[in-house]
């Protein structure tokens, strides 16, 4: 708590504020667990349903069609949490889905079949 106060500079307050407050610290989840497999449910909504002031912002919230261990994906986590959350009628730009791009599929089957074009 005391680095988190020294980040938001009010150091100065730190006495006073950890008198009072509640710090559960927790561990990182190691870097491989972006990768096990997963299904829907497994991790939380951005906003749950009936939440009005939580979002979960990062890799390990719920984001149909998009993948983990990206920029964009803790960028557009953060961005439906925040437009939710100020009631604003705006979404993330769309996530680009390369699986339906015919370039994209005409140079995986050349590749998969091992011919050139």
């Amino acid at each position: 708590m005391p680095e988190l106060l020294g980040h938001l500079h009010i150091a100065g307050e730190a006495a006073t504020i950890l008198t009072d407050c509640i710090c559960i610290p927790c561990a990182i989840p190691f870097i491989t667990s972006q990768f096990l497999p997963r299904e829907t449910g497994d991790r939380p909504q951005v906003v749950p349903n009936g939440y009005r002031n939580v979002a979960f912002m990062g890799q390990f919230c719920e984001l149909p069609e998009d993948v983990v261990f990206t920029v964009e994906y803790s960028i557009r986590s953060a961005q439906v949490g925040v437009y939710a959350l100020l009631g604003l009628n705006r979404r993330p730009a769309a996530v680009y889905q390369r699986k339906f791009d015919p370039h994209i599929l005409y140079k995986a089957f050349m590749t998969l079949h091992d011919l050139r074009s």
